[in-house]
């Protein structure tokens, strides 16, 4: 009777177990080819690997190397890509460390092929231990001045962290819009009006039609919020990615993280390691 017993037990360990692996809508498997790919192909950068939910993901630093160092960025891509996209991620985190910012362009979780795109939705809570983990790296390389660029899906995971979470002083969300399709559903709205520190809303005029047609919601949910610290900026001709516009999209953040997170100015001894 007790090795029947002890048979069933196995059983549904197994059974639970099995349903646990298919629960799991991520693609660790293609994470891992692209960190195998990146390490080999980028240059001019440190290729990192940081760990959360007792797993690594694949990170990208370029440090300053201008005179005067500002702070840190954490970039932040859109849904499907990675921190080397050549499409707005890429222009974003090799131009700012020429103008005194440190970038770290971070792997956000990946949804397997075979999955459903709603799936999305259940990468929030992952990619906020991520965030965590790249926020940890950049305090103990003494970082205190951090600010984030999100693209797309990248800025409304930002936002998600931001709900109840802190060490981040402004936010460029680049493409923003609503996500109601993933489950469970996530309203940009909410999350805007949530959220305090400064948010720059900068969006093409050619951009998907989501984030065009609720621009003005989104201003509303910032005001309703009383976050006067919102900015909203369409840019003319701009698509959601930006395509040949990259220049033009770096110098309006530039120029807002000059007044949102200007911090401290540290002046840098290139004479010393």
């Amino acid at each position: 009777m007790k090795q029947i017993l002890s048979v069933f037990i196995l059983f549904i360990f197994l059974l639970i177990e099995g349903l646990h692996v298919q629960a799991d809508p991520l693609d660790r498997e293609h994470e891992k080819e692209i960190a195998d790919k990146l390490s080999e192909e980028v240059v001019a950068s440190e290729v990192l690997q940081l760990e959360a939910n007792n797993e690594t993901f694949l990170a990208l630093l370029n440090n300053q190397i201008n005179e005067k160092a500002l702070g840190a960025i954490i970039i932040l891509h859109g849904m499907g890509a990675h921190p080397d996209w050549p499409q707005t991620i890429l222009p974003i985190r090799t131009a700012f460390p020429d103008y005194g910012w440190t970038t770290l362009s971070i792997q956000l979780p990946l949804i397997a092929p075979k999955n459903n795109v709603e799936d999305y939705g259940k990468t929030f809570e992952r990619a906020k231990e991520r965030i965590k983990a790249a926020i940890r790296f950049l305090h103990e390389r003494k970082f205190r001045n951090i600010v984030a660029i999100g693209h797309s899906f990248g800025a409304a995971s930002m936002l998600f962290y931001l709900e109840k979470e802190e060490h981040i002083n402004a936010i460029a969300a680049i493409g923003l819009q609503n996500y109601a399709f993933v489950k469970p559903p996530f309203d940009v709205l909410n999350f805007i009006e949530k959220t305090k520190i400064p948010i720059l809303d900068i969006y093409g005029s050619r951009d998907f039609k989501e984030a065009v047609d609720h621009a003005a919601d989104r201003r509303l949910a910032a005001k309703k919020g009383g976050n006067n610290q919102y900015l909203q900026i369409d840019i003319e001709g701009a698509d959601h990615y930006f395509t040949k516009m990259e220049d033009l999209l770096i110098k309006r953040i530039r120029g807002w993280l000059e007044k949102a997170a200007p911090g401290v100015s540290v002046v840098v001894n290139k004479g010393e390691e």
